[in-house]
Order: C-alpha cells, then sequence, then structure tokens
C-alpha cells in the first residue's frame, strides 16, 4: 500500500505540473537604458518580493526571463508595480533566538526590488523576504527612506521594539487629523502603513494610485455525497491462524458530508483551507481456517470522519479548476464491532488519525472529486492487535455559497 500512496503522490505532483494556469497580463517594464517595452507578464500574486519575472512580447510569443539587472520598472495593469532602487536595509537576521542588543538598525546601502503599494505625493513601498519586513517612503522628488522599525533585546532577553516610524509619520506627513494618537495606532504592517499613505494623499488633494490591493479571504459552505470503497485486514493475535491477517471483502458504502473552506487571499486565490466532516462506514465478511476448519469473521465500522487540510486550484477558465486536496484525517467513533467466529467489543476500538490525498474537477458550483486515504488501524493503539482499514472515495459535491 506504501508504494500506491507513492504513485499517488508522484501522479498529483505530475498533474499539478501540467495543468497549472499560467496567467500572462498586459504590462509593460522600463529597461536600464530607459526604454519601454509593452508586453505580457506572468502574475503569480506574489507574497514575497520577486527576484525574477516571466514575461511576453505576445500572448503566442516564447516566454523569456527578466532579472533586476535588467530592469528599472516592472508593472502589470492595475495589478502590481515594482521599482529598482539601491536603499538602506538592515540585512540581519529577524528570528526571535538571533535577536541582537543594538537599538538602532545596522543600514547598509543595497539594491531592492521594491513593491509599490501606494503611488502619490507620497508613495509607499514594501520589501517582503520570508520574516525579513521593510517599507520605504518618499515624499515628492527626494529621495527613499526606510521607516525605521527593529526588533531587538536586553541581558533580560526582553523583546524590545525601536518604533522610530512613528516619529516620522508624526513630523514629516503634517497634515489635518494626523495627531500622535493617529500615529501610534498605526502598526508596522502593509494594511495600517497603506491606510495612512492614502490618508495622507488625499488629505493634501493629491490623487493616489493603489497597487496591489488588499483583498479578503472568501468563505464558502459546500455540501457532498458519494461513496467509499473500503476493505479491511484484520490481525487479530489470538492464534497463529491469524498470523498473515484475515481480510475481509472489499465494500462500497454511502457517505455525505458539509465542507468549510476559508480561501486565501494571496497567490491569486490558489490555496485555501479546508474541514469537510462526513460519514463514513464499512462492513466485510472474511473467513480463515482453524484446525481445518473453516471459521467466519465480520468487520462492522462507522464513524464520523473529519479531514482538516488544504486545497491547491489550478484555474482552466473563469468557470472550471482542478484541485488538489491533502488532510489530516480523525474519525470520532460512532459504533464498531467484530463478529462470528471471533468478537471484538466496541470499546477496544480507537480513533487514530490518518492522512488523505486528492484530485478534483469544479465547475461554477458543482465539483467531484477522488480521494485516497492511508491504512488506518481502528483498534486502540494499546492493543497487541490491528483492523487495518484501507479506503477509497469518490464524492460529488455543491457549493452553496
Amino acid at each position: 500500500m506504501k508504494k500506491h500512496t507513492k504513485a499517488f503522490f508522484i501522479f498529483l505532483l505530475f498533474t499539478s505540473t501540467i495543468f497549472a494556469q499560467i496567467n500572462f497580463e498586459k504590462g509593460y517594464f522600463i529597461s536600464e537604458n530607459d526604454q519601454k517595452i509593452e508586453c505580457f507578464i506572468k502574475n503569480e500574486g506574489w507574497v514575497n518580493n520577486p527576484n525574477r519575472f516571466e514575461y511576453r512580447i505576445s500572448q503566442d510569443s516564447e516566454t523569456k526571463v527578466l532579472y533586476p539587472r535588467n530592469f528599472k520598472t516592472i508593472v502589470i495593469n492595475n495589478s502590481f508595480k515594482f521599482e529598482k532602487h539601491t536603499v538602506p536595509f538592515d540585512d540581519a537576521d529577524r528570528s526571535i533566538a538571533k535577536l541582537d542588543y543594538e537599538r538602532s538598525p545596522n543600514f547598509k546601502e543595497i539594491d531592492l526590488v521594491l513593491n509599490v503599494l501606494i503611488e502619490g505625493e507620497a508613495t509607499l513601498y514594501s520589501y517582503i523576504d520570508g520574516d525579513k519586513k521593510a517599507f520605504f517612503y518618499k515624499l515628492g522628488d527626494n529621495d527613499i527612506k526606510p521607516l525605521i522599525y527593529k526588533v531587538y533585546t536586553n541581558a533580560n532577553n526582553d523583546i524590545l521594539y525601536n518604533k522610530r516610524y512613528q516619529q516620522q509619520l508624526l513630523t514629516e506627513f503634517s497634515c489635518t487629523g494626523i495627531t500622535e494618537k493617529k500615529v501610534i495606532r498605526v502598526d508596522y504592517d502593509r494594511g495600517d502603513l497603506r491606510s495612512f499613505f492614502k490618508y495622507y494623499n488625499e488629505c493634501k488633494g493629491e490623487a493616489v494610485v493603489e497597487f496591489n490591493k488588499p483583498q479578503k479571504g472568501t468563505f464558502h459552505l459546500k455540501v457532498f455525497a458519494g461513496a467509499y470503497n473500503s476493505s479491511a485486514i484484520s490481525n487479530l493475535g489470538i492464534s497463529a491462524f491469524f498470523a498473515n491477517g484475515v481480510e475481509t471483502a472489499t465494500n462500497w458504502s454511502p457517505t455525505f458530508g458539509i465542507e468549510f473552506e476559508y480561501v486565501f487571499p494571496f497567490n491569486k486565490n490558489k490555496w485555501s483551507a479546508f474541514v469537510a466532516p462526513n460519514y463514513s462506514s464499512y462492513e466485510g465478511e472474511g473467513n480463515f481456517l482453524d484446525l481445518s476448519v473453516r471459521r467466519k469473521y465480520k468487520l462492522e465500522y462507522s464513524a464520523i470522519q473529519v479531514p482538516i487540510g488544504i486545497h491547491h486550484y489550478m484555474f482552466l477558465k473563469n468557470t472550471s479548476k482542478l484541485f488538489l486536496s491533502g488532510a489530516v484525517i480523525v474519525d470520532f467513533l460512532l459504533d464498531a464491532k467484530g463478529s462470528g467466529n471471533v468478537n471484538i467489543e466496541k470499546d477496544r476500538f480507537g480513533a487514530n488519525a490518518g492522512f488523505s490525498f486528492g484530485i478534483g474537477y469544479s465547475y461554477n458550483k458543482y465539483s467531484v472529486e477522488a480521494r485516497y486515504i492511508s491504512d488506518r488501524n481502528l483498534l486502540d493503539n494499546g492493543s497487541a492487535s490491528e483492523a487495518t482499514l484501507k479506503q477509497f472515495s469518490i464524492t460529488i459535491g455543491y457549493t452553496i455559497f
């Protein structure tokens, strides 16, 4: 079964590579020699600031790669704008375990590709690379400056914060409503700083252009029904006749459930988290020889199965998409027993966790999914006996909202 699991996972990765949507959007870049080149740029919905871009001169032309050394500015219409600048930047490790005692950032001049968030009389830039986060600003035609912020520690291992950026906002951004009370509430994050810069520009009566506008995640509720294909092998450890386990029949059983999904607002809405409680059951019979006498054994099991995991979507068109899923699953037991010539009481069954991997297709509000579930021992882990359940499911779903 481990071989099947590995093969299935490889299949999912292969399918993802084939069907992942390539979305090139209209835009342009300005080269190092100030030449403006109209093109189509691959929009990857970046979280971190990218260090390479893929583009095409036309939608049907070959894909080329653009590196920071080759451009000054990149714009994806109505979406992103990146500019390359030489700015003061503290490249120190930001992890809590490696904080230093210095209150002031150790700035060094470095070339960075900055993400333009707000453009106007006051322009806001961001740079994010994993746990490294920095914001910069420019007023009018002045040079770009860093908004100063640093997390540091002391001899007592206290976590301390240098929030000099708040003083910068108070002294350099003078306009009605910008008070000390207002500035203190501005956190060093994209949302608060974006709102502040937008307010300042509008207060000054200046035009504001927003790039990389924040998006909200969305919730979906889906109902689904289908069937489990299940079998089991029991090794009860009661005699030598069980040494290789007793295999019970492969059967189909109905399932139905409900899925709660939250779609994350980054990376073009390609990732989501979900929880999908559903009804799971199995009933199968088997037999074994005991001193040349054929004995019967029956396994019955029902539970509420709860997968908690993630989806990755690959958009084909506006109304259709493929998706992959991976989840940790836990069964909450409803009823179970072993009967026939061997009895297993309900209290010997436990709720052991497992994993599931799935692939599906969605069209408008309808979806179909095939999901493989890893082998799980249904009996209590404290027991020397095992009853290993093998499952595969096919379901059809309908998204209510």
